[in-house]
């Protein structure tokens, strides 16, 4: 039998709670022996209803790692109290099971190194993706490939505001209201919609598919909240759909790592992701490309997601040769994203006025940058201005920031060029 110390009783808590009492016969068959929750702390556990026999319980959440337990699971968020407790919990000797992508994506070097001095196990398979088994995919199934790319919708509440934004017409604020309501945002979304926690998923699954570092301070972050209904209408006249995604690939030596909005062809898988689904695609230099798609968050998900790593971490206990930890710490160059290139949707508003879209296509043309596509829609009831919409070749993107701040001096065009990358099938 193995004891499992818990912190954190939130909605995960609960939920690995509950799945571990109903199913318990069947994870103890899976790991080979006996378990049982010995013990639970939260800070406000008094005020929790708590529907689990003989369990110690405990308002300290450290108190947890000087228990005896074999495995700490940690459910209690943020870099902290988190990190504190996960340290304290590896120096103990015990092996630590987290839900917490930040912890791994800001810490992971510390951790990964501070676990093989130790020789205990640390699972995260909860970190990304939710029910989605992409870190055993990485680590187990996809370990003797060399992996081209990772891109994917990896966070829900993103692909939510969009999807109402696509199908039932909402502006970004409604959208953004109807999540919220739904408990798929919080209160302060910023975290969400500014694209950090996609940053977070898309750093710790560069670090498994490249041994490398944690790029987190290096990855290109952006968010949705520039993209505008008339976006998601314009995208749709030219056969796209816009989803929020994150990517990271291989570039001869360097190593491109980036979260930000996407044109995506309709004719591409990605772009039937709806609601709060997550999809992740990996392409490998044998496999070829696969893809993932399930529930990238939720209690019921990540509980999930953390009893597969109960049965990984029975596995290691019981010295088998699972695969506990990548080696990781190479240095790798993380190209800046001027650096990187794509085709690029472009919104441009323009004054009614005879010899506009000329000025605007010499002015790619200086830049090297020709046109794939274009629309020209009605003057704007408000300011009478034209909504010029282009789609142009595959360019540096440098250039296009250079080409939109000559394009946005010109006479007889008006504000910001809204700039969107559009998804390259080959990525």
């Amino acid at each position: 039998m193995f004891k499992i110390g818990l912190c954190g009783l939130g909605t995960v808590g609960k939920n690995l709670i509950s799945h571990i009492t109903k199913y318990q016969e069947k994870i103890s068959n899976n790991c080979g022996q006996d378990i049982m929750i010995s013990m639970i702390a939260d800070r406000s556990i008094d005020k929790k209803k708590v529907d689990i026999k003989n369990v110690e319980l405990s308002t300290d959440v450290h108190s947890v790692v000087d228990s005896d337990c074999d495995l700490v699971i940690e459910l209690i968020g943020g870099t902290d109290i988190a990190l504190d407790l996960v340290k304290q919990a590896i120096n103990n000797g015990k092996s630590v099971i987290t839900a917490n992508k930040a912890l791994i994506a800001e810490h992971g070097d510390e951790l990964f190194k501070l676990i093989n001095d130790k020789n205990v196990y640390l699972g995260f398979e909860a970190a990304v993706a939710g029910a989605i088994p992409i870190i055993k995919t990485l680590t187990h199934n996809m370990c003797n490939e060399k992996i081209l790319s990772i891109s994917g919708i990896i966070n829900g509440t993103c692909n939510y505001i969009l999807d109402q934004m696509t199908s039932e017409n909402k502006n970004f604020q409604d959208a953004l209201v109807s999540a919220q309501e739904l408990g798929y945002a919080e209160s302060d979304p910023t975290f969400d919609i500014g694209g950090y926690d996609a940053a977070h998923k898309i750093s710790i699954l560069a670090m498994l598919a490249y041994g490398i570092n944690s790029p987190y301070k290096q990855v290109h972050i952006e968010g949705i909240e520039s993209i505008e209904s008339m976006d998601i209408d314009y995208a749709n006249e030219l056969g796209y759909k816009i989803k929020h995604v994150g990517l990271v690939k291989n570039d001869h030596d360097t190593i491109e790592c980036r979260v930000h909005p996407v044109l995506i062809h309709n004719s591409n898988i990605l772009s039937n992701v709806d609601g709060v689904m997550n999809a992740i695609r990996t392409k490998g230099d044998k496999f070829g490309t696969s893809m993932q798609y399930g529930h990238g968050a939720g209690g019921e998900a990540t509980a999930s997601a953390v009893v597969s790593n109960i049965i990984d971490f029975s596995d290691f206990k019981n010295k088998s040769n699972i695969k506990h930890s990548n080696d990781f710490g190479k240095i790798i160059k993380i190209n800046n994203i001027v650096d990187t290139y794509s085709s690029y949707y472009l919104r441009i508003f323009a004054n009614d006025v005879p010899g506009v879209m000329a000025e605007v296509t010499a002015t790619l043309a200086s830049y090297d940058i020709s046109i794939e596509a274009v629309t020209q829609h009605e003057p704007t009831k408000k300011d009478k201005l034209i909504p010029i919409v282009m789609i142009t070749n595959y360019v540096n993107h440098n250039k296009i920031l250079s080409a939109a701040d000559q394009i946005e001096a010109l006479k007889n065009t008006n504000g910001k060029v809204n700039i969107i990358r559009v998804f390259n099938d080959d990525e």
